[in-house]
Formats: structure tokens, C-alpha cells, sequence
């Protein structure tokens, strides 16, 4: 049942997104609380992504899969595990998980270093982050502050939010989507999956050390707020948890990217 449940939550978003033939429509929620509002952004490489408002702002729900800067300077690609392991902590670099750009690209999209989600741009904090990086146009890298302003709108008190570890109650189980792609857990057996069509996907990530690891049981998003010289803030959805984890990470790891509309 709860496959089906989810499944049929996931389907009712996508024949809204096919059925669209204007730049922006809004929709109604199975979620009393959430108005899915959906639009479009192009990025330098031709991918179009749907976009959804939440509350006051306007969230990317497909993660980023660009492999251009918006200026068209091409991102490095760095596929093997020893030159990734090599990286520094400012280093530009993405790749596709496990080096698939046909199939995970399309599906978990790309994955950057922070510095490479940063193109060069110093950490911010404030709301909006004003941090374009490797974002299109008109979009940004959101600051940890905006992921607690999305993370407050879906119910967190800001003392939750302000937490580091896991955090919330079923924020993450909101945020996700597809349990097709997700292993079996409390967080898609939980009741408030995919209510909010945000449509987080487990597409793991590449570690620090040049390694891939964890697709199908987590998703991490970087913020465009550091903590210190060698790491930075990001959220983190796992299969085994209905709330969101935040905490901060070595900014060479290889995280997903979703970019936030400027005001």
C-alpha cells in the first residue's frame, strides 16, 4: 500500500508537469498546507528543470545537472577516484555518480564539490544567499537560512532548526519523492511522503576520498554557507530517518545542488 500511495502521489505531479503548456500554473496539494505552484529555468546546457514554490520561495525540484557555469566556462570533470582524492578544499570539480552521465544524470543529476556549487564566491549566510555559483540566471545556491526558512515552513520551530544532527519530524519524509528509487524505511513508509512535491531523490554522493557511496539511501544538498576552511554546511535525507539531517561536511565530498529563485 504505501508504494502504491507514494507512487500514485509521484504520478499525479509528473502528469502535471507533462501536462503543462504555460510557463507557470498552480495546483492544489493532496497536502492541505502546500500550494504546488510549478514552473521552469533553463540552465547553460539546454536542462530545463521544474520548479515549485514553498512558502515565500522558489525551489528547483530536480537536482542540478549543469556541467557550465552560466557564463558558459566549462565545470572540470574529474572521474577518477585518485585525482578526486587529490582535490583540495578549493577545488572545482563535478562528475555523475559512479561516472554514468547516461542514466544517474538524468535521474540524481550532477554531483560538485562546494567549491565548484561556489564558482569562487565567499560563504554567505544571509536570506537570500545572493551566491549565484553554478546556478542559472536569476538563481542561486541557497544559504544554510534558507534551508531553515523551507525546513521552518514545513513545521520546525527555528530552535529545531537551528539544531545540528537530525532535526524535525517528518520534513524529510515531505521533501522526498519516488520510492521506487528509495530503499524501504521509516522514511517512505511514513504518511507524509512526497506531500509536498520538492521530489528529493537518493543519488548518494562521492566522497572526499574519490568513492561513491549511498545511492538509493541518502540525498545531500549542499548549502552555500561554510563552517570552516575545510568544510561546509549541507542537508542530508536518509532512508532510515523521517527528519532532516544537517551538519557539515569536507567541501571536497561530491554533493547535489538545488537552486533557489532570486527575490
Amino acid at each position: 500500500m504505501k508504494a502504491l500511495r507514494a507512487g500514485s502521489k509521484y504520478l499525479s505531479l509528473l502528469a502535471l508537469l507533462c501536462a503543462m503548456t504555460f510557463p507557470y500554473s498552480c495546483e492544489k496539494s493532496e497536502d492541505p498546507e502546500i500550494d504546488t505552484c510549478l514552473g521552469t529555468v533553463t540552465d547553460y546546457d539546454g536542462n530545463s528543470y521544474y520548479t515549485i514554490q514553498l512558502g515565500d520561495q522558489w525551489w528547483m525540484i530536480n537536482n542540478l545537472r549543469t556541467t557550465h557555469y552560466a557564463n558558459g566556462t566549462a565545470l572540470p570533470l574529474i572521474e577518477s577516484i585518485s585525482v578526486w582524492e587529490a582535490l583540495g578544499y578549493d577545488e572545482k570539480a563535478y562528475c555523475f555518480y559512479n561516472n554514468n552521465e547516461n542514466n544517474e544524470a538524468q535521474t540524481y543529476g550532477a554531483l560538485y564539490t562546494w567549491a565548484a556549487a561556489m564558482n569562487g564566491t565567499v560563504s554567505s549566510d544571509t536570506n537570500p544567499s545572493e551566491v549565484q555559483g553554478v546556478c542559472p540566471d536569476g538563481w542561486h545556491v541557497p544559504s544554510d537560512n534558507e534551508w531553515k526558512e523551507l525546513e521552518m515552513f514545513l513545521g520546525m520551530t527555528q530552535a529545531e532548526a537551528d539544531l545540528k544532527g537530525l532535526r524535525g519530524t517528518s520534513e524529510g519524509s515531505r521533501l522526498a519523492n519516488s520510492s521506487d528509487l528509495w530503499l524501504d524505511g521509516f522514511l517512505v513508509n511514513d504518511s507524509a511522503f512526497g506531500t509536498t512535491g520538492f521530489i528529493a531523490q537518493p543519488a548518494g554522493g562521492r566522497r572526499y576520498d574519490g568513492t561513491f557511496d549511498h545511492i538509493g539511501d541518502n540525498v545531500n544538498f549542499w548549502t552555500a554557507t561554510e563552517h570552516n576552511n575545510i568544510r561546509a554546511w549541507g542537508r542530508h535525507i536518509y532512508s532510515s530517518y523521517t527528519s532532516v539531517h544537517r551538519y557539515y561536511n569536507v567541501k571536497s565530498d561530491g554533493f547535489s545542488v538545488r537552486c533557489v529563485k532570486d527575490d
